[in-house]
């Protein structure tokens, strides 16, 4: 392990931690300071940090470690950003100018900005977005492995986009710090030991296919959306059932996974779904017109003195 790799701490002058403080050498890196950035938030102690609100555009600055494959993946990630790539906009700092860094642009976390009046295509835009983005990862072999609500950031549409290569409401995928590159894709490779993640796996699992694992991560991201989009009303069964499917009925699976889909299958059924929940709810909006307009015509033909009641003749 390398004597660089984070955290980096700073300590007080009575050796204790200062789980606060941005590290010195942070501050004082040749690409922070050559981009004139001010880290000043502790998102993650000693791994994330992010800059001051007094510039804009905001960044998160990201301590990569030398012993994960994030910086690898990363490479291969913002070749292309096009979607289906929901890869945040990034930038890797080069080896030669210092320990390398992961620089991106301070997003919210999806969960922060949901709307609890979303319509049910709309929520339901929200989860192919990440299936979506996990099926572009798992077609290029990549399994993220800690896909979690804190992993899925956006922009707001409702702000000024400061990052020219951020697009508002586009779900991006982050930290890829516990993420594996396999040689064998999805249906091919077996099950390998689990690392630490913020998910829990069902029934005290140690051991999953990687790419099963990433789906059954986002139906508990997908759950959480649903949650948040809905607020107090009934989630809607179609969305219930949906997410019961990719979560599936486990069954320790040690060789390829059949507990759930892969993200292909669940991105094309739910695609499929999406059609037919747009087609329903541009109809109810057509026929919520239609008795809309019917109505007004109808009372606009009632003389005013029967809308009233006042429809009997006055005795003479």
């Amino acid at each position: 392990m390398s004597p660089d790799n984070p955290p980096w701490l700073e300590t007080d002058a009575n050796g204790h931690i200062s789980v606060l403080e941005v590290p010195a050498r942070l501050s004082a890196h040749p690409e922070v300071l050559r981009r004139g950035l001010e880290p000043v938030d502790t998102l993650k102690i000693g791994v994330v940090y992010r800059t001051s609100q007094r510039q804009s555009p905001q960044y998160v600055i990201k301590i990569l470690h030398l012993d994960s494959e994030e910086r690898e993946i990363y490479q291969r990630l913002l070749e292309n950003l096009a979607s289906p790539n929901h890869t945040i906009p990034a930038e890797l700092t080069s080896p030669d100018a210092g320990h390398p860094l992961l620089i991106m642009p301070a997003l919210w976390d999806y969960v922060f900005i949901c709307h609890s009046n979303s319509s049910l295509y709309d929520t339901l835009g929200s989860f192919l977005q990440l299936i979506e983005g996990v099926e572009y990862l798992h077609d290029h072999h990549i399994a993220h492995m800690d896909l979690c609500p804190d992993n899925i950031v956006t922009a707001n549409r409702r702000q000024d986009q400061p990052h020219p290569h951020v697009i508002p409401g586009k779900l991006y995928i982050i930290d890829f710090g516990s993420s594996r590159q396999f040689h064998l894709g999805p249906g091919e490779q077996p099950a390998i030991t689990l690392p630490p993640s913020q998910i829990p796996p069902p029934n005290g699992l140690k051991r999953f296919d990687p790419y099963s694992w990433d789906v059954y991560c986002a139906a508990q991201i997908m759950q959480v959306f649903l949650e948040m989009n809905h607020g107090e009303r009934c989630p809607p069964w179609i969305a219930r059932r949906y997410i019961e499917w990719l979560i599936g009925t486990e069954r320790g699976c040690t060789d390829v996974c059949r507990c759930r889909p892969t993200a292909r299958k669940a991105r094309q059924v739910l695609a499929g779904i999406r059609w037919v929940v747009g087609m329903w709810e541009m109809l109810e909006g057509v026929l919520r017109y239609m008795s809309s307009t019917l109505r007004h015509v109808f009372l606009l033909r009632i003389p005013y003195h029967d809308k009233l009641g006042f429809n009997q003749q006055l005795p003479s």
